[in-house]
């Protein structure tokens, strides 16, 4: 079996004084104590080594071979040490560390993109993964633990245990073909769209579970002729007249040929939250959270 070794690192500190000074009284002046104690760790450190490191003479000492050696990988080993320390010293305050960041796509085409870049930039030690996701997914990823952070859209209503705060006000819009009837109208009431065509995402990979009962409450459910699980798969069907759809105001900023966006006359939120467990959070997740609501 492996002998485990029990040295205090305070030994390696006053092993390596004297190593690099050579000399007893100036390596405790060195590390602010009397000669006598000094003394007296290094023959302890000798004596749990088995070895002599040092040759000493009445004025001055001289390291052995096995000294040498050990004053190189004290050297390495307390480098190594005070690294570590320093990283978890930062982990503590937030400044390193891990986050597990569930998104959905879109939110990345609003201000959070901005806020995020800063926040990357501030704290270069804080690995950030992304983690591109459907609200039901994030939601079930962070009760699993497997997630420290979601964003989507209208959370209003977390799993108990977690909190959301709301980070950006938005709203759907219609998007439709240049060529369509409407796009003359400078808003448009949600009751208009009951008799259209809509193409859309699947409901479990986007907001269309919540929508669904938004067009129910206007009085109708919609008539899905077409999904893609893709945005921009969306917008290119709408381009080529299969039909519209409802798409947070972020979609508007990819300027898609050919499709048009309207506001509706009753605005319907499409608002980013944040979600996240305030008991299990790290002081980095603290600090992104921060970071992401201006507090």
């Amino acid at each position: 079996m492996e002998r485990v070794y029990r040295t205090d690192l305070k030994l390696l500190r006053y092993f390596l004084a004297v190593a690099e000074e050579l000399h007893f009284g100036r390596a405790a002046a060195r590390l602010n104590m009397s000669q006598p104690p000094l003394s007296l760790h290094i023959k302890e450190l000798e004596s749990q080594l088995g070895t002599l490191l040092f040759i000493r003479h009445s004025r001055s000492v001289a390291l052995t071979h096995a000294g040498k050696v050990l004053m190189e990988e004290s050297r390495r080993l307390l480098a190594s040490a005070n690294q570590a320390l320093a990283r978890v010293e930062q982990i503590g305050r937030g400044e390193a560390g891990r986050i597990e960041l569930g998104i959905v796509g879109t939110a990345m085409w609003s201000e959070v993109r901005t806020v995020m870049r800063a926040f990357l930039k501030e704290h270069p030690n804080v690995d950030v993964v992304f983690r591109e996701k459907s609200p039901v997914m994030q939601m079930a990823l962070l009760e699993r633990r497997e997630l420290d952070v979601g964003i989507w859209r209208m959370a209003t209503e977390p799993t108990a245990g977690f909190t959301s705060l709301r980070l950006r006000e938005a709203a759907f819009l219609v998007a439709m073909p240049e060529d369509h009837r409407l796009v003359s109208e400078s808003s448009i009431a949600l009751a208009e769209l009951q008799d259209e065509y809509f193409v859309t995402m699947p409901a479990a990979h986007s907001d269309w579970a919540f929508l669904h009962r938004v067009c129910q409450q206007a009085g109708f459910s919609p008539l899905i002729v077409r999904e893609a699980v893709e945005p921009q798969t969306v917008l290119a069907m709408i381009s080529m007249g299969m039909g519209i759809t409802l798409a947070a105001d972020s979609y508007a900023q990819m300027q898609w040929p050919g499709v048009v966006f309207r506001p509706l006359k009753e605005r319907i939120p499409a608002d980013l939250y944040v979600v996240y467990d305030e008991k299990q959070a790290t002081p980095a997740v603290k600090t992104l959270i921060k970071t992401l609501t201006g507090a």
